[in-house]
């Protein structure tokens, strides 16, 4: 055959080598000798699908300038074949569908490459490979499905605030939903804590949980039907609390814990959400469950604005 003096794009597939989309042969085998001719263009692209490519039958692109979007699909690659994409300095869009053989542990040979979008589906991509994904600085798009990557893995890059994984059978709607969400909230910028906002707000607290458990010693000797027990709650809660009474919980709804709800409160953390308002972290010193109060400046001073249980993530709940 007469190969042809120029050619920019290279597409093989059952059997028929087409360059430029146009130019056709029946090139039934890629041989290492024709891997070399193909070489020896100014490509920008190059794709086979169906073909047993291996990693020694790349060897030779090692190094291309100008390829920009490389793909072998359903071939035999393993993450041997990643120093030589590493070494193709214009590469944007890697397809590498279909190799059973990729688990993405070469990936860090990809970490100073420009690649945009990397196609691992239908291959042993796991979640130590996705991660290493995700250190490719410039990636903005990878495709998992029929993968070995689980939810836990994929939450695991949701720090990387500017991959978006594509992923239309691995996960739920609903999780892929949660994990941008997770993503966004991540990205946010972290506010400075105000220490002397934070302090104020512990002395609040500190306050706040004395005069509780005071309440509910005296319930536990007065009862439900005592004329002051309403009264004294509704105390409490004017100088200490801004969020408003909701229906089922104190201080619409009574209740006490003989124990003291708040006895054996300690101060763990501080977060900043906004100039006015801060998450104060606690936990139960005798069993170890987790509060924040969500504390908010009302006036020249703080109030309890809510509080969240640690159960399944952060639950909202009743003071």
């Amino acid at each position: 055959m007469e190969w042809p003096k120029r050619a920019r794009t290279v597409d093989w597939e059952n059997g028929v080598l087409t360059l430029d989309g146009e130019k056709k042969f029946d090139i039934p085998e890629l041989t290492a000798e024709i891997m070399e001719q193909l070489v020896g263009y100014t490509l920008v692209g190059f794709h086979v699908k169906g073909y047993p490519v291996t990693d020694e039958l790349l060897t030779p692109f090692a190094g291309h300038k100008s390829m920009a979007n490389f793909g072998v699909e359903d071939g035999a690659l393993t993450d041997a074949c990643f120093p030589v994409f590493s070494a193709m300095p214009k590469l944007r869009i890697l397809l590498l569908t279909g190799n059973a053989g990729i688990d993405g542990s070469g990936l860090s040979a990809m970490q100073s490459c420009k690649l945009d979008l990397l196609a691992l589906d239908h291959t042993g991509l796991d979640d130590a490979g996705l991660l290493q994904a995700a250190s490719i600085p410039k990636l903005s798009h990878i495709q998992l499905d029929h993968t070995a990557v689980t939810y836990e893995g994929l939450l695991a890059i949701a720090d990387n605030s500017h991959i978006e994984p594509v992923a239309h059978e691995q996960f739920t709607k609903e999780q892929m939903e949660h994990f941008s969400q997770l993503q966004r909230e991540k990205a946010k910028k972290p506010v400075q804590l105000d220490e002397q906002a934070a302090e104020e707000c512990r002395r609040v607290l500190s306050a706040f949980f004395a005069e509780m458990t005071e309440w509910e010693q005296y319930m536990g000797q007065a009862g439900f039907e005592d004329a002051q027990a309403v009264p004294r709650l509704l105390a409490i809660w004017e100088k200490y609390v801004s969020e408003k009474p909701r229906p089922g919980y104190r201080p619409l709804g009574l209740s006490y814990s003989a124990q003291g709800t708040y006895k054996g409160e300690q101060f763990l953390d501080a977060e900043q959400i906004t100039r006015n308002k801060l998450y104060i972290y606690t936990r139960e010193e005798a069993t170890g469950f987790g509060r924040r109060f969500l504390m908010k400046r009302v006036g020249e001073g703080w109030k309890i604005d809510g509080v969240q249980e640690r159960l399944d993530g952060w639950q909202r709940t009743g003071l």
